[in-house]
């Protein structure tokens, strides 16, 4: 046996494996963060991206670019800076990812109070518009005296209330904080619709207040759907599915990071409050979340289920229906059948008394 030869084949396969497996394991799915305007170091951005290191994390902090969004699976968009836009440009850098489909984008929503709150609504609402979608941040505030951490203000989203078909992207959330959020409403056929009375197509609503939530009106325009005072309980996340392109987009009455304090791990910043007096699920909730935004096929299959069921169950019982059909003929020709019988032996009867009685006569 050529010994040199076989330790160089050997060394050519296990340069093989070497070079291959990188390529491999090293595809984290990529999130992108626009936090346009962020100066400084957010600890529940650093802390997310550490807990969730099987993605691979980019900060964007200035102009979001194609180059930024490339390979990415997921877009988070949050204005920081409320005195910044997302421009024409951007959006249709935006806009350009998305039609790659099988993509996760979540916007920010805030509510309408001090100065910080009217900007960021309208630049929510204006990058909702131009991907098409249906969501919008309500141009108001929604607070709640029941489900909160400490002030009405400091909404504890609840997940009871979550649409049937969605559930398994709260699993394991009871409460999470929208601290200072705007209701989620929708735009459909042109009109505005309260997304806590109707169900609008392929819109999800996950998080809701309690039903001592109310709404309350700081700065102009007005909302175009609520009533300052008017209570209830009200929508602070909401998803929208887009079937074409199997698309997702999250829409949040507040903000994951920043915004004063963000959703994810807020007891990073008052651990006893939220930690301990009014302990949530708000890092939960945000990695829940992004997990199937990174496997959205497993998310559109799971919400079709109860369609699939439906189907199922219609075609089944359609197919009862004929059976029964069927049934009630089986059950005709055999309540016949013994009038049949009589008349067979009657007719034998005849026929073998006609033959004796000409066989007699022969």
């Amino acid at each position: 046996m050529n010994y040199r030869k076989l330790a160089l084949f050997l060394m050519f396969l296990v340069s093989i494996a070497v070079f291959s497996l990188p390529s491999t394991l090293a595809e984290k799915p990529k999130i992108v963060v626009f936090m346009k305007g962020l100066m400084g170091t957010d600890y529940q951005l650093v802390n997310a991206t550490n807990d969730l290191s099987q993605y691979e994390w980019y900060i964007v902090t200035e102009t979001l670019t194609a180059d930024d969004l490339s390979g990415a699976s997921v877009l988070i968009i949050i204005m920081v800076d409320p005195t910044m836009t997302v421009t024409d440009e951007e959006l249709t850098v935006i806009k350009n990812w998305l039609d790659e489909g099988h993509k996760m984008i979540w916007v920010a929503g805030e509510a309408d109070y001090g100065g910080e709150g009217p900007p960021r609504q309208e630049t929510a609402n204006k990058v909702l518009e131009a991907i098409g979608s249906k969501l919008r941040i309500d141009l108001s505030e929604v607070t709640d005296t029941e489900s909160n951490g400490g002030q009405p203000y400091r909404v504890l989203g609840v997940s009871d209330n979550c649409d049937e078909e969605v559930k398994f992207l709260v699993a394991g959330v009871h409460r999470a904080l929208f601290h200072g959020p705007g209701p989620v409403i929708a735009y459909e056929n042109g009109e505005y619709v309260r997304l806590n009375e109707k169900k609008v197509e392929n819109v999800y609503r996950l998080m809701w207040t309690s039903e001592y939530g109310s709404i309350e009106e700081y700065n102009p325009p007005t909302s175009p759907v609520y009533t300052p005072g008017e209570e209830g309980r009200f929508v602070v996340l909401a998803i929208e599915l887009v079937p074409d392109k199997k698309n997702v987009i999250v829409l949040s009455g507040d903000a994951p990071f920043d915004h004063y304090t963000g959703m994810y791990k807020p007891e990073l910043k008052k651990y006893e409050r939220y930690a301990l007096e009014y302990p949530q699920q708000g890092a939960i909730l945000f990695s829940n979340l992004i997990y199937y935004g990174v496997n959205i096929d497993e998310l559109f299959a799971i919400v079709s289920y109860p369609k699939q069921i439906s189907q199922l169950q219609s075609e089944l019982s359609t197919a009862q229906g004929k059976i029964s059909e069927l049934e009630g003929q089986v059950a005709s020709l055999q309540s016949s059948m013994p009038m049949y019988a009589v008349g067979g032996i009657i007719a034998g009867l005849v026929v073998g008394f006609a033959i004796a009685y000409f066989m007699k006569k022969k």
